[in-house]
């Protein structure tokens, strides 16, 4: 159902449907491979930005942090603050004032030292001091006391995960809690410095970072989020976010780089929009084109087998219309001169048949036949109907090629109305016939010729081996599939031109069974005939035949008839 569908609809239809499949798959292809390339190469841009961004943001906010760390411990171990250390301050008043008299200015010129640092206290032997802003306020004493409480004994610095309140500057902080190496390694005697950062500019701080990273922060340690969205952190394991995680080196805290994964890719997104709508218009103007370039190599085709079909009709009068300088303009020049040679002869022979002798008129009507036989319009006709087949599937180079074979071949059989060519010419017409008949018939057989050089320029009548190399191939072959040879030889042997012709098909006796009578026999007999008028005595014809194995035809002509050599 299918093949008839395909076998009814025109050529050019084929060659557009042909060209609209292969360009649709292979435009398909590109596509898929385009874009899956695009999206790799996106995706791993996009990781590599989001892991150099978490990499710098968490460099920075180690920095900051790092930075206060550092300013605390050269605080504690400055000669002022270890002669505090030194003052027993738990039983003295006295030496308590003195003691805050010498902490209060180092507490606040740490705070002139970082922006973040909103105040700071020491804790000594059970009392607490300040810096001279928050002497008179401080914070809340039993949270302090809670937070020292939990580092005592096992932590050289305590991060609070929680904001407080300051009621002595007002802000919202966040203490760090430091122990001050004083050289006693009791616990009561232990000190430590609370430094409180500012929770306000310490996030602003960092939601700059956000901003100019274009990257959501969350600070967390792994159950709890210090800053950041709660909500994202609850939810930005999912395939939503693109996560990249690092941690913070002076705590067991983690910086999380979180990038939502719609806005990262909508660049990726529109270019992939923008190159499937290129690509579009790129395949349909293709498609036009391979239908335009089909259309250019059918339509004179067919215009070609209309006048083939007018010829092999009786219509002796078709003409073809195609002059172009490419391989189908020289075919239809080669078929007009063809048919203005057959259109000649035919005049000729018409004013001469009743003027001329038997003999001659014979000759004349055997040469007609192998004209006519030479051009015959099935073969024509089978040629072309290859053309078109293999212009569907694209194969310039065999199309070149028959075109090629076909216009030599029909060339040097008309040569010009001359009725002997050169053995070479004679050759090289077989030659032509079996390669376009090897086309056709899909490489059934195979062929060589052999020659001796010395043969080439004797001048023969024209198209006696080509009839032989037909008859294997209709008659010979008639019974294979494949595997046919046929071996073409043109040698000097004792003062006679050899011409021979053999196959390995299914031998002469089996080839006359099978074969109509009237036509098994007609190229011998033309042939046989055509060189006992042209040559009477100087030329034999003998035929051997194995059945199923081989049949050879050779032809002797005296070198002496052959005429002079065309030096």
């Amino acid at each position: 159902m299918i093949k008839k569908f395909f076998a009814d609809i025109k050529v050019g239809n084929k060659m557009a449907l042909v060209a609209l499949v292969s360009i649709l798959f292979v435009w398909i292809g590109l596509v898929l491979v385009a874009v899956h390339s695009i999206y790799h190469m996106y995706s791993r841009k996009t990781d590599r930005i989001v892991e150099q961004t978490a990499k710098l943001t968490s460099k920075y906010v180690n920095t900051e942090y790092t930075n206060i760390i550092n300013l605390a411990h050269y605080s504690a171990v400055g000669d002022e603050m270890q002669m505090a250390l030194r003052l027993d301050v738990s039983r003295s008043n006295q030496n308590y004032i003195a003691a805050q008299s010498m902490i209060g200015p180092i507490l606040t010129q740490l705070q002139f030292q970082n922006e973040f640092i909103d105040s700071a206290q020491v804790l000594i032997k059970g009392r607490w001091f300040y810096d001279d802003n928050s002497a008179t306020t401080g914070l809340v004493q039993p949270e302090l006391d809670a937070m020292v409480d939990e580092a005592e004994g096992r932590l050289l610095i305590y991060w609070s995960e929680k904001s407080i309140y300051n009621p002595g500057t007002g802000h919202q902080v966040m203490p760090i809690i430091m122990r001050v190496p004083n050289g006693s390694m009791s616990s009561k005697d232990e000190a430590y410095m609370v430094v409180n950062i500012n929770v306000n500019k310490m996030f602003s701080y960092l939601k700059e970072l956000e901003h100019s990273t274009g990257c959501s922060l969350v600070i967390h340690n792994g159950e709890h989020v210090i800053f950041g969205d709660e909500a994202l952190f609850a939810k930005m394991e999912g395939p939503k976010y693109i996560i990249r995680e690092t941690g913070i080196h002076i705590n067991d805290w983690m910086l999380s780089c979180v990038m939502d994964r719609a806005g990262m890719f909508a660049e990726l997104y529109r270019t992939v929009l923008q190159m499937l709508a290129i690509s579009l218009l790129i395949a349909i103007f293709c498609v036009l084109m391979a239908v335009w370039v089909g259309r250019s190599v059918t339509r004179p085709l067919g215009k070609l087998m209309e006048q083939v079909q007018l010829f092999e009709s009786g219509d002796f009068g078709a003409r073809s219309t195609l002059y172009g300088k490419d391989e189908i303009g020289q075919l239809g020049n080669s078929f007009n001169s063809m048919c203005d040679q057959i259109a000649e002869d035919i005049r000729m022979l018409e004013a001469e048949k009743e003027q001329v002798k038997r003999v001659e008129e014979n000759i004349r009507k055997e040469e007609m036949k192998v004209l006519q036989a030479q051009i015959n319009p099935h073969f024509l006709y089978n040629a072309l109907d290859s053309l078109y087949w293999y212009s569907l599937s694209g194969r310039q180079a065999e199309i070149g090629q028959i075109v090629v074979d076909l216009s030599q071949m029909l060339r040097i059989g008309l040569s010009k109305g001359s009725e002997e060519i050169t053995v070479e010419q004679e050759l090289k017409h077989v030659e032509n016939y079996l390669r376009i008949q090897k086309v056709i018939f899909n490489d059934k057989f195979d062929f060589e010729l052999e020659h001796d050089e010395a043969i080439l320029p004797y001048r023969i009548v024209k198209i006696l081996l080509q009839p032989l190399a037909e008859n294997s191939l209709v008659h010979g072959f008639a019974d294979m599939e494949k595997g046919g040879r046929i071996k073409i030889s043109a040698r000097v042997e004792g003062g006679e031109g050899v011409f021979s012709v053999e196959d390995n098909g299914c031998g002469f006796e089996r080839a006359a069974k099978n074969a109509p009578t009237k036509f098994s026999g007609y190229a011998l007999k033309n042939i046989n005939k055509r060189i006992a008028l042209h040559y009477n005595e100087g030329a034999t014809l003998k035929i051997e035949s194995v059945p199923y194995e081989k049949t050879r035809v050779e032809i002797r002509i005296a070198l002496e008839m052959m005429g002079e050599r065309d030096v």
